[in-house]
């Protein structure tokens, strides 16, 4: 194949082209902006070649000038000429309303978006302003307003559309932490776009966005997130951050496209709930008792399974801090890091630049760590290299994609790890869900009715075989809650644990290196005192925690 050789007058000439090309470009956009001018009867401005006075630039922010798209140019006593791109952009006209409450005279021109981007550059000539650095922290002064202006999720629809983009995502993030929401959803749909909060794990609708202002709140998520602004046909993943009194709250964000428009899902990550303890979390009993075991362990495996949403995590979380004493070295793989914490070592998963699990996992152990813990078990690899792991000395977190505790075993033999690997090498397997807690602020014992009395009767049996002594009765009455303003009239507030737990033995090694079905090793299992994960949630309706269809919505009794 032959080799091409380009020449300085080729590239150069090139550069010309391409130069000349964008001229031609802003040309036309410029010509467009004055005739879209003219039609709505306003002033044009070419403001890229418009020399500012430093001066004049002071009357807007530069935060306020790069969000809102809106720059000042001239300035005489109380007047002041403005250029904007978009005059329905509620940013804009929220820096207007504010320029004329503090006694401006305004004259605003158009000019093209472009041109004011070029301008915005201009910025930079003022000595007193610094890089963004607060860009992603909202102002404490203002937090106090923010919560007693939405007082209620009925008045966030009319405050986002008269605010700046930065303030509406402001009031969104507030209101979905006064809420306890986990997660924002942005829908966006042929008319407009959904605003809903997953609340205590189920989403409730919160209100419509009309899509010129959703537009808007999408640029300034994606500008926050840092997020490719010009990019919107190809999926994205961004960060950022906010402090509210004292807590720093993480927000992770995933875009996608769709036939509507960008679709976002911003997930909160409180960094004050990584503290709780295993009680906090809704483990009791048997179960309690085995995971305060791992305290004491030298070496093994633990394993969180559960889908997406519950709470595997947390519960990682939770046994990190148990675990998180001077004497021990920690090391995390996360993907991504969803708490950061304190004499914790952990470490970002890329796997676009080739730092998986697996690869990232042989990096750790040659980091002499005493606890490890890996984000998710995917392929036979990080499989293979937890499981040596937890055989020389490591004690090794990780939670794992299985629907029950006894299927995490089959599971780890599907993804390639062989039986006398894993017999050994696991110490204790959980699978768990979230129900919703009942209300405290709102709820009523009720009767129970004939569908709820042979539901739980027939479970209280099972529980029965299990444990002979346990005594388990059934209470005429189980609370219920109607809803107030409390827990958003949903009836429910936070959210409670439901789990099976079971721990390593002689015999269930020997059934796992026979190869025995997992029929067979759920019959060992319920012999040991496993409870399932039905029954344990059974056991929090009779204590009043939780009810009957909560535990009915996220598994089976």
């Amino acid at each position: 194949m032959s080799k091409t050789n380009f020449t300085s007058s080729q590239i150069k000439s090139d550069t010309s082209r391409q130069s000349a090309a964008r001229d031609i470009n802003r040309d036309f956009e410029e010509r467009a902006t004055a005739e879209r001018a003219q039609k709505m009867g306003m002033s044009y401005i070419d403001i890229a070649n418009i020399n500012i006075n430093p001066d004049d630039l002071k009357v807007i922010s530069m935060v306020d000038a790069h969000q809102s798209l809106i720059i000042p140019f001239f300035k005489l006593g109380k007047k002041i000429r403005v250029a904007i791109v978009h005059p329905t952009n509620p940013g804009t006209q929220a820096v207007i309303r504010r320029l004329k409450d503090e006694g401006w005279s305004i004259n605003v021109n158009l000019a093209s978006e472009s041109g004011l981007r070029q301008a915005l550059s201009q910025y930079k000539k003022l000595s007193d302003v610094h890089p963004i650095q607060s860009d992603n922290i909202i102002d404490e002064s203002k937090i106090q307003s923010y919560q007693d202006e939405i007082e209620n999720l009925a008045h966030l629809r009319s405050k986002i559309s008269t605010v700046t983009a930065d303030e509406a995502l402001n009031f969104i993030n507030v209101a979905a932490l006064k809420t306890g929401a986990s997660d924002i959803h942005y829908q966006p749909e042929e008319n407009q776009v959904i605003l809903r909060f997953r609340i205590d794990g189920v989403l409730q609708q919160v209100l419509e966005i009309d899509k010129n202002t959703y537009n808007y709140i999408g640029n300034q998520l994606k500008y926050k997130s840092r997020m490719k602004l010009n990019v919107s046909t190809v999926p994205q993943d961004g960060r950022y951050f906010f402090k509210v009194n004292g807590r720093k709250i993480d927000v992770r964000v995933s875009s996608i496209p769709t036939e509507y428009g960008e679709s976002f899902v911003c997930r909160i990550l409180d960094s004050n709930k990584k503290d709780l303890a295993f009680a906090d979390l809704g483990f009791e009993g048997r179960n309690i008792m085995i995971l305060e075991k791992t305290l004491n362990m030298a070496n093994g495996m633990i394993l969180v399974t559960g889908p997406t949403g519950s709470g595997k995590t947390t519960t990682l979380y939770a046994l990190l801090n148990e675990f998180n004493q001077p004497e021990n070295k920690i090391i995390t793989l996360e993907d991504p890091i969803e708490y950061h914490l304190n004499g914790i070592t952990q470490s970002q998963i890329n796997e676009k630049r080739g730092y998986d699990f697996a690869s990232g996992l042989r990096a750790v152990l040659r980091q002499d760590p005493d606890i490890v813990m890996i984000g998710e078990i995917r392929d036979q690899d990080t499989a293979n290299i937890a499981s040596q792991a937890a055989l020389t000395g490591h004690i090794v977190l990780s939670t794992l994609h299985t629907n029950s505790a006894v299927e995490t075993i089959p599971r780890l033999i599907n993804l390639g790890l062989k039986p006398f690997m894993l017999a050994p090498s696991i110490n204790i397997v959980m699978a768990q869900r979230l129900v919703r807690r009942i209300c405290p602020y709102c709820v009523q014992q009720e009767a129970l009715n004939h569908g709820e009395r042979e539901a739980l009767l027939s479970a209280i049996e099972k529980i029965q075989e299990i444990y002979p002594d346990y005594n388990v009765t059934l209470p005429p009455s189980l609370p219920h809650a109607k809803g107030c303003e409390r827990c958003s009239n949903t009836g429910y507030l936070g959210q409670i644990s439901i789990a099976e737990v079971f721990e390593n033995s002689d015999e269930l090694q020997d059934l796992i290196l026979s190869g025995a079905s997992v029929s067979e090793l759920f019959r060992l299992l319920r012999k040991q005192g496993m409870l399932t994960m039905g029954e344990d949630g059974v056991l929090k309706i009779l204590r009043g925690f939780t009810s009957l269809s909560e535990v009915e919505r996220v598994t089976s009794i």
